[in-house]
């Protein structure tokens, strides 16, 4: 589960502190829902998130326990909305396994979504009532970025500012807040706690364009979950938007129009007509943005932030 993090022993050894604060905080004495959690915790992911708020607050000087629990708080709302995707998306793979709408349900995948936004919540509700507000916005992002992307569902209209409005609220606010928080925690001011935020934002942005590129470059064994179910599901991200701007012969939306999708004429033609390309030409000025802030601030875990920055980047999973 901390392979993302093996090269930095650190912020490895706190984020294995970080998965036990979710299991401690995930306890429920259902033996149903306790198989769910370990089923669920059992892959674990990159802890992305919590890395980067460990990272930030390794900026100053910040409390173990501290910085480990509202990590664990950060990484069950990220765990929750996952859980929901997966229902809305009807994918029946996350991280290399079942998701858990496939394995128990649909009804059960509504409720355990539920139980561990209930439960990130109340951890910081008992722990960090200077954070609550945050916490209150940045879901309310992700929410309303479900709902613009559901209002614009088989719209081959779609257009780049909307689709960067949705991956705004969707991803790239809870990575912001991921750093913000890292950088409060350690003490400094709600000045520096913001610029710092918008490192995380940019790098959000970036990380998102490149998951959308990769549902037409990869497939389920590389990414461990189902790649083109997006476009299945009539949600049009960027490589496709940006295909259809140069659609000069009308094929690709002709494909997507069609009663009977060619997932493999569609990918093909959007790989011709510069989408992928463009998307990620796209997240590299975003990643660009991010490393500006990191060297213009210059705090002293700002080289291995930008290192992740790359990594993630660069990744092809």
């Amino acid at each position: 589960m901390t392979l993302f993090w093996d090269n930095n022993i650190g912020v490895r050894d706190e984020i294995i502190k970080v998965e036990m604060k979710m299991r401690e905080a995930l306890y429920t004495r259902s033996p149903s829902m306790r198989h769910i959690i370990d089923y669920l915790l059992e892959k674990g992911g990159k802890y992305i998130r919590s890395g980067l708020m460990i990272l930030a607050a390794g900026n100053g000087d910040y409390d173990s326990d501290r910085i480990t629990t509202l990590a664990a708080s950060m990484e069950m709302v990220h765990l929750a909305t996952l859980v929901h995707d997966d229902i809305i998306d009807d994918s029946d793979m996350r991280r290399g396994k079942e998701s858990i709408q496939s394995k128990f349900g649909k009804d059960t995948a509504v409720y355990t979504g539920d139980y561990i936004f209930a439960k990130a919540y109340r951890l910081v509700a008992m722990n960090y009532n200077d954070h609550i507000d945050r916490f209150a916005d940045r879901m309310e992002s992700i929410c309303m970025g479900e709902v613009i992307q559901n209002e614009n569902r088989y719209n081959s209209n779609m257009n780049v500012r909307k689709y960067l409005r949705i991956i705004s609220g969707k991803t790239a606010a809870l990575f912001g807040l991921s750093i913000l928080l890292g950088m409060h925690e350690a003490g400094f001011s709600e000045k520096e706690s913001r610029t710092m935020g918008m490192c995380g934002y940019h790098a959000g942005m970036a990380f998102q364009i490149i998951d959308d590129c990769l549902d037409y470059s990869s497939d389920l064994k590389t990414m461990g979950k189902n790649t083109r179910t997006d476009l299945t599901n009539g949600i049009y991200t960027l490589p496709l938007i940006y295909a259809l701007g140069d659609d000069k012969k009308g094929m690709l939306r002709d494909c997507i129009d069609s009663d009977r999708i060619d997932m493999d004429m569609i990918q093909r033609l959007v790989v011709e007509n510069g989408g992928l390309e463009k998307s990620m030409d796209l997240a590299g000025k975003y990643t660009k943005k991010s490393i500006t802030v990191l060297k213009d601030t210059g705090y002293r875990n700002n080289e291995e932030i930008m290192g992740v920055m790359k990594k993630l980047l660069g990744r092809k999973y």
